[in-house]
């Protein structure tokens, strides 16, 4: 319905959606939150006889009925903590989509904003193989398995930095690991967060909860 509406009132669906995940609305939906992720890239998880996740299945692009669209996340600290198999399983779902062939007469932006990924990694020197190997990656949070992402210091001290763009480059920095897969695991490459934040439509924190809003805590603006 979500998605029908957006379309409504642009002409199109979105190409790319960017969420920011915390582990409150994790635990507390019980793992909806990704859910969201997995079915906009038009993948279903598969349970064992005792609910568990155990695989992933590739929805068909005629069962879909509109585009595969493209995502990144964004992770606080303490979801990745708690959650990071889960995380692996969304990189396994991207890897999926953007394999998939267009189906139903409907793009894919998984793998168009995928192949976007990978050309700007190579505009930035990498490898072609290294340009592969992280044009996937969707999943992103703190440095160094940190839990903030460095803006609290730019907000609280206005008048340490004088342009806008030190507080993108901060927050490039400070939330630009990947937390992707067993080799690519709060890892960091220069460049690669801009990269996956390309083609950007919509940008969306679930909320579980009425009981806060936008100003009711500054984790808020910090994300």
């Amino acid at each position: 319905e979500t998605l029908a509406r957006y379309k409504e009132q642009h002409g199109d669906y979105p190409r790319k959606v960017s969420y920011t995940f915390w582990a409150g609305e994790f635990i507390a939906t019980e793992g909806a939150t990704l859910a969201q992720a997995f079915w906009m890239l038009g993948v279903e998880p598969l349970r064992d006889q005792q609910g568990r996740v155990v695989d992933l299945r590739l929805v068909p692009g005629e069962e879909l009925g509109r585009p595969r669209i493209n995502v990144m996340v964004q992770v606080s600290g303490q979801l990745r903590d708690i959650a990071g198999s889960r995380l692996r399983l969304l990189t396994d779902a991207v890897r999926l989509a953007a394999e998939a062939p267009e189906g139903g007469g409907w793009p894919n932006y998984v793998a168009s904003g995928t192949q976007a990924q990978e050309k700007a990694l190579l505009e930035k020197g990498l490898s072609p193989a290294r340009a592969r190997e992280l044009s996937t990656m969707r999943v992103f949070g703190p440095l160094n398995s940190g839990y903030s992402t460095g803006m609290l210091g730019f907000i609280e001290s206005s008048g340490s930095w004088d342009d806008e763009k030190e507080i993108a480059e901060g927050y490039l920095n400070n939330m630009g690991a990947a937390y992707g897969d067993e080799s690519n695991w709060a890892s960091y490459e220069p460049g690669l967060l801009a990269a996956a934040l390309q083609e950007t439509d919509v940008i969306v924190q679930p909320r579980q909860s009425n009981t806060w809003g936008p100003l009711s805590l500054d984790h808020v603006y910090e994300f």
